[in-house]
């Protein structure tokens, strides 16, 4: 029984990421639709079909690299035993 709730969990937690990164991929860009679509006629056929076009931009990233001077304290390390 114990592993029903661990599999429920597991099952939760995936979907949950998955949305979430799905989230994260759609905000980071911008869509345009540039046509409109079409549905097919009553009939079940797709002739007459058309899916809608989309343009789809990501954002502008500006990458960079500088050198940076850290300062690192001393540290002075006494064996156990030899105080």
């Amino acid at each position: 029984m114990c592993n029903d709730y661990r599999g429920l969990i597991m099952n939760k937690l995936a979907t949950f990421a998955l949305v979430a990164t799905l989230g994260v991929a759609v905000a980071g860009c911008q869509v345009n639709k540039t046509q409109e679509g079409k549905l097919p006629e009553v009939k079940v056929s797709t002739t007459g079909a058309q899916l809608p076009e989309y343009n789809v931009e990501g954002p502008k990233v500006a990458v960079g690299s500088k050198t940076e001077t850290v300062k690192v304290p001393t540290v002075k390390v006494t064996p156990a035993g030899k105080n």
